[in-house]
Order: C-alpha cells, then structure tokens, then sequence
C-alpha cells in the first residue's frame, strides 16, 4: 500500500475537522470531541477519554489507517433485523436525498472512496485505498480498491468513478438531474461545473484504478465530506439502463454495499438482503428491513411487542416512552451524541421577513428554555446557534435573545410603523412526523404558535405530506410558507456541513431564488464561510466559523430552538451497536 503523502498545512486541515467520539455506557449521551485531535504517525483510534491538542505546526507524514484497523470481524451469524422509521426513503439515489429515510438504507447499499470509523467522523479507507495530495492542496489522487464489482456484477474502476463524479458535477450530463435535484453537491462543493464558486474544478482518470480530483481552492472537509452518503458510487450501467426509474420502486438502486435490494414496496418495507460477492466481511445480518411506521406510538408499541427490532433516531420517541422504555428489561436506549439542529426557519423571500426587526420579534417572542422542559427535559439542550455546541467553531460569547413577549411585541410594532405588512395568517409549516431535532413537532408547532399569538402574529399550521411536499416546498418552492420547522443532523464533523449547508446559498429555504438555487440571505455570512473552508491555518479557521456563528446571530437570518442527544432504541437482543455523532450502522449487529 502506498503511503499518503499528506503536507503539513493539508495534515492539519484533515484532522482539524474530525471528531472523536468517546465510549460511554449505552444508555448515557456520548460526547463529542470539540477540538481538533493531534496529528500523529500512528493509526487513528477511539480513546477512553478525547485527546485535545493545538494544530501541528511541523510537517508530518501520516500512514494510512491499516486495513485490520477499518474492518469487522468475520461472521455470517445470518437472521433479519427490522428498523422502523417515521416515512419512506424518497428514492435510493444517493446523489438526490436529503432525507435521513433515504440515506438510512443508502449507507448500507452503496460506498464512496471513505468512510468514517465507528463512532466517530475520522476518514477511513474504503473504495479508495489510500491518496496522495499535492502540497498546495489542488490535487487529490485517490488509488481504488481491487476486486469490486457493483451489486450488477459490473466492475468498480475509475470509469465508474469518473461517470458518478461527471453525473453530479455536471448539469448538461445526460444523468444530472439538475441543480435543484442534486442538492447536496451544491451544499459541499459550492457550485456545479462552470459555476464561480465551485470547488471542483475537474476529475481525470489516471489508469484503470487511479483518478485524480482537480479542485479550485483547497478544501478542508475534503476525505470528511467523500465519507458522506450522498457522494457514493452507483453502477453506471444501472444508471443507463434505467434511467429516470434509477433507485426507484420501479427500478433498482445498485451500489457496491454490504447489502443489496431484494423489494421495496412503496410506503410499507424496503428489503435488502447480503451480496453475497462483496469484496469485504460480509454482514452478519441476512437481511434488514426497513419499516415505515409514521405514529412513534404504533412503533413503540411494535418494538415492545418484538414485532420490530429497532427504531431509528430519526422517530424518536417522546420523554414518557423513553422512561417506560429505560425501566423495560427487554428494550436499550442507546443514546447518540447530539450532533444536530433543530431550527425555526423564516423564508426571506417574503419581504416582511427582510425587516430586522420583525425577525427581532420573533426570536423574543419563543421560550426555548420552557419549550425544552414540556418536551424534551431530559435529553435536549437550548440553541444559540446553527451548529452544536460539541463541533469547534462554536461561539462561546454568543448571548441568545431572552424570551419577552413585550420587547417582542414593542419590534413587531417598530416594523409595523415602518410600513412593514404583516401577513394574516402567518404559514407555518410543521413536519407531520416525528424527526431526530423534533420527537414532537405537532406539539412543538402549537407552543409556537401560542407564543407568536401573544404578540399579534397569528399563524396557520400547515403539515404537508414529509419529505415531499414538505421538503420540496420549502428547498424548492419558496412562496407557500412564511416560516417553518425543519433541522439538521450532521454529515461528516466540520462546521462547513451546518453553516454553509445553510447560508452560502445552494439550500434555497431561507432565501428562495427563481432560478431554482437559493440566494444567500446575507452574502457576506455566505462569503466568509466559504473563504473559511479554504483556509489552510486551523485557528484561524476556527475564528472565521466563531465569527460567522456571532453574525448569524446578530443579523437574525432565522431561530435556532434546540440540539437533542437522540436515541436509538433496541431489543436487548440486538447487540454491537455503536453510537455515532452521523449515522446509525446496522451492518455487523447480531441478535441473539
């Protein structure tokens, strides 16, 4: 195996942006590393305890992490486990979700050049065996792993890797369904080909197993970022050959994963079953079925009664079944690491959300600390910001607005004289569903419409149908809701993956564009966070995201609620579970 020749300055961008996740009891909320761990020569590993460390001055080599560190122990102990969520997977098309319903069953049917170790969001090998990055940060050459072949029996080569990354970078590609389709590149790349500010600035295949990626500016969040769901491969000729049906119930998602679709019926299960020539350890399960159960209590009941095995994070259920469940010999909590963010969001496309001070009025007039209480007292934190406490970059200083219904009131009233029309009613969109920021919505959308009523702002609770139209509305649309409730689970432990996700642009839900990419809400937040993820020097890195989190805030571009160390709930049979700050791995569990 080749050894990665890493510069200091790409060194310490890389592992400046990992989190380490220390190992806790079970039932305990884990924690999450909020520096950035030493460069080292030896392999990355989970401590005991987080190590916390200044970013290396001096240049170092590091090694890649050895195979025997990144794989499972062999098993093939077989059975079929069951794992309910609150909606259906969209589509099985990594590069077009956004939904933790789709990517949930995506993480186990396709891979990407990285992973992350478990429980962390340290970048491991994968499909790539290892890299080589120049020093000036511009060329990343990534040499593939032997031996693959896609769930179709085609081979994984650089071919394979140059169609997908040429699909999603390239919108006159025959296979690109358009920028407002492909979202997540937007998010972590920043533009597509030909765009100003696109990171990616070409992809060439080098031999038969090698490509090199070719970038515009450095990018920090780089191995982290290829370790997420969205930029992993699918078979090119399954992509061809169906068409629009690709990773559809009419057609057929093909990755290269430890699992591969048997059925999908529509709103009820999606079944994958082991492939049996994956190149690694294969699983120890036979099957997973993922199950749509919307009513949390319909699932809990399931769970109780050993109809399901599991319920995802993502269905959280409310304080009283956690109890129930935490007293019950037969069930787990399995707390995960409160990576996530759950928001109040006001569309600034509407221009009565442009006035500063209405959105003033707004952030008085909501009471996190007594919504947290009613809701989630025991696993949620208040917000302050859009990313959480536990990732560096957060501002420490920041004060949040107090709740005052009359200074709420004495803004509201400030922007009426101003000339400011208010609208009558306010729509306000709350998710029909239960999700990992929000266990309870509906309730949560009812305290939020009391608080707003207390200061004259009268709104209508609108729930369409999750994710779409909900998701589409308001990523999409943009003129059929004023304000709306919606979060963010991070994807691969660097601020870059909340607040540029958010304010550079390419999510359209706080300022809708009518050419279908979002225009910044402020464009110099969405500057400095892209000058951010481009810096080479980690401190001042971090500063630029302190910076950006206080201007955030000052400028009220939309009202962070609340982050929540969500759980995982399981049979006590179900063992090998490992919580993660970014996703939940079903792979190598065994029940006994």
């Amino acid at each position: 195996m080749k050894h990665r020749k890493l510069y200091s300055v790409l060194a310490a961008l890389i592992l400046a942006s990992m989190i380490l996740v220390a190992c806790q009891p079970a039932a305990q909320p884990t924690e999450v590393l909020t520096e950035e761990p030493a460069v080292t020569t030896e392999e990355p590993m989970v401590t005991e305890e987080p190590v916390m460390t200044e970013a290396p001055t001096e240049a170092v080599a590091t090694e890649a992490p050895t195979e025997a560190a990144t794989e499972p122990p062999v098993t093939t102990e077989g059975g079929t486990l069951v794992f309910a969520q609150s909606a259906d997977a969209g589509t099985l098309d990594p590069a077009v979700e956004t939904s933790a319903n789709s990517l949930q069953p995506i993480y186990h049917i396709y891979e990407g050049f990285t992973d992350f170790e478990p429980g962390t969001t340290t970048p491991t090998p994968r499909l790539a065996t290892d890299w080589e990055a120049s020093e000036d940060g511009l060329e990343w050459t990534f040499f593939l792993r032997e031996g693959v072949t896609f769930h179709d029996g085609t081979p994984f080569n650089a071919d394979a890797v140059v169609f997908n990354f040429e699909r999603w970078w390239d919108t006159e590609n025959p296979y690109n369904l358009g920028a407002d389709q492909f979202i997540y590149w937007g998010y972590m790349f920043q533009g597509f080909k030909g765009d100003e500010n696109s990171v990616l600035a070409g992809i060439e295949k080098v031999d038969d197993m090698t490509v090199k990626l070719i970038l515009s500016r450095p990018n920090a969040s780089l191995l982290n970022t290829l370790a997420m769901e969205n930029f992993r491969f699918a078979s090119p000729t399954a992509v061809q050959e169906q068409g629009e049906d690709y990773a559809t119930a009419e057609g057929m998602a093909v990755g290269t994963g430890a699992f591969m679709v048997e059925e999908w019926v529509k709103e009820d299960h999606l079944t994958v079953v082991r492939y049996e020539d994956y190149w690694g350890d294969p699983p120890t399960l036979e099957r997973l079925v993922f199950r749509v159960i919307p009513d949390p209590n319909a699932a809990f009941l399931a769970l109780q009664g050993g109809e399901i095995d599991m319920i995802t994070e993502w269905a959280s259920p409310g304080p009283d079944q956690l109890a129930q469940a935490e007293a019950d010999a037969n069930l787990q909590v399995l707390y995960n690491p409160a990576f996530n963010v759950g928001y109040l969001g006001l569309n600034h496309s509407k221009e009565w959300l442009q006035n500063i001070n209405v959105r003033l009025a707004i952030s008085h007039a909501i009471d996190k600390e007594g919504m947290v209480a009613a809701l989630n007292p025991d696993n949620a934190e208040v917000a302050t910001q859009f990313q959480p406490p536990s990732l560096w970059g957060y501002n420490e200083s920041i004060e949040d607005y107090p709740y005052d219904p009359e200074l709420a009131s004495e803004y509201l009233q400030m922007a009426i004289d101003e000339g400011v029309q208010i609208p009558d009613p306010v729509v306000f969109y709350v998710m029909p569903i239960s999700r990992l920021y929000f266990p309870q919505p509906q309730q949560l959308g009812e305290l939020i419409q009391a608080q707003l009523a207390e200061i004259g702002l009268n709104t209508e609770i609108q729930s369409p149908a999750w994710p779409d139209p909900y998701l589409s509305d308001i990523q999409e649309d943009g003129t059929k809701h004023d304000i709306f409730l919606l979060g963010w689970g991070g994807d691969n432990g660097d601020p870059d993956n909340f607040l540029c996700v958010f304010f550079c642009g390419a999510d359209t839900q706080f300022n809708y564009s009518e050419v279908g990419t979002g225009a910044p809400p402020d464009e110099e937040i969405a500057q400095l966070l892209r000058d951010a993820v481009a810096e080479t020097d980690f401190e001042t890195r971090r500063a630029m995201y302190e910076e950006a989190n206080q201007l955030i805030h000052d400028r009220v571009l939309s009202v962070p609620l609340q982050h929540i160390t969500a759980p995982t709930l399981a049979r006590a049979n179900v063992q090998g579970y490992v919580p993660s700050p970014v996703r939940e791995v079903l792979t190598y569990l065994v029940k006994e």
